[in-house]
């Protein structure tokens, strides 16, 4: 056999190992259960503040759609360094806030965030949102990434929500 003849039989086969791989690849992708969104971000709002201030709070429902636990493992947003899950406690006569992390909902559980008890604390805000403007808020969970539209409003009164 000449050195043409064995480098086109090597070129061959490779081609067809190649092939194959390609094809394990594809069937395995088909074969996988497909990866959606177990989060719903619903009816979130922005409470407008003075345009001096640098922080805000956001407020809403989030939902596990999905059949497992699902573990909340970071908030993020478009207007501010830092977002981050918080919650609302009475300690004798005042307030206080505390940071929560990796909060987990049962498959079916739906968290409200509300003035008073849970909700995302915005921080590091250059130039506030005005009412009736739009804001992004990204939620994370293990490997998945949720992210809603909340509107900029003044209170709870009037929320309206756009989601995607």
């Amino acid at each position: 056999m000449t050195t043409s003849a064995s480098l086109s039989n090597k070129v061959a086969r490779f081609s067809r190992h190649l092939k194959t791989g390609w094809l394990v690849l594809a069937l395995n992708a088909l074969m996988s259960p497909i990866a959606v969104a177990q989060l719903s971000l619903e009816q979130l709002w922005v409470r407008a503040m003075p345009p001096t201030q640098t922080m805000t709070a956001a407020y809403g429902q989030l939902s596990n759609l999905g059949a497992a636990p699902l573990t909340i493992t970071g908030v993020s947003s478009t207007i501010a360094t830092e977002t981050t899950l918080h919650e609302s406690r009475q300690v004798g006569d005042r307030m206080t806030m505390v940071a929560v992390t990796n909060m987990t909902l049962a498959p079916g559980e739906v968290l409200e965030l509300k003035p008073g008890g849970l909700h995302l604390m915005l921080m590091g805000i250059k130039t506030m949102p005005v009412k009736g403007s739009e804001v992004e808020i990204c939620v994370l969970s293990g490997e998945d990434r949720t992210c809603a539209t909340a509107s900029v409003q003044r209170d709870a009164d009037s929320t309206t929500h756009h989601h995607h």
